[in-house]
C-alpha cells in the first residue's frame, strides 16, 4: 500500500506537469484525508471582479482537499482523485482528471477497472 501523501504528491506532480497553470483540487477518503498536511485552512483566490477572498478549508500544495466520508468499504477509501477546478481558466476545461490507486500505487487518467461501472441506460 502506498503512503497517502506520497501518492497525493506523485498524482498532483503528474496532473500539474501535463497541465501547467491549471488550478486543481483533490479528493479523498476522509480517513485519507486526515494523513495528508495540511499547509493551511484558507485558500486565497481573487473572484470575477478582482477582489481577494478565500475558500476555507484543508489546504495542501496550494489546492484544496474534499473529503469525503464513507460509512463502508468504498473505493474512495483507496483513491487519490486530483480533478481541474472547471471555471477557472480555458486551459481547466482541457485538462483531465487523474486517479492514483493506494493499492497499487498506479497512477492514469481512468479510475482502476475494478471499481469502473456502465454508465445507466438512455431512455429512447
Amino acid at each position: 500500500m502506498t503512503a497517502v501523501p506520497q501518492l497525493v504528491d506523485q498524482v498532483l506532480d503528474q496532473a500539474q506537469a501535463a497541465h501547467p497553470g491549471v488550478e486543481f483540487g483533490i479528493t479523498l477518503s476522509l480517513a485519507n484525508s486526515l494523513l495528508l498536511p495540511k499547509d493551511g485552512d484558507k485558500l486565497w483566490r481573487p473572484d470575477s471582479q478582482g477582489r481577494i477572498g478565500y475558500y476555507s478549508g484543508h489546504v495542501y500544495r496550494d489546492c484544496l482537499v474534499d473529503a469525503i466520508p464513507s460509512e463502508k468499504p468504498a473505493p474512495i477509501d483507496y483513491l487519490v482523485i486530483v480533478s481541474p477546478v472547471y471555471g477557472t481558466s480555458d486551459a481547466a476545461e482541457e485538462a483531465v482528471t487523474y486517479y492514483g490507486d493506494l493499492r497499487t500505487g498506479a497512477i492514469g487518467t481512468s479510475l482502476p477497472e475494478d471499481v469502473q461501472t456502465d454508465p445507466p441506460a438512455e431512455h429512447a
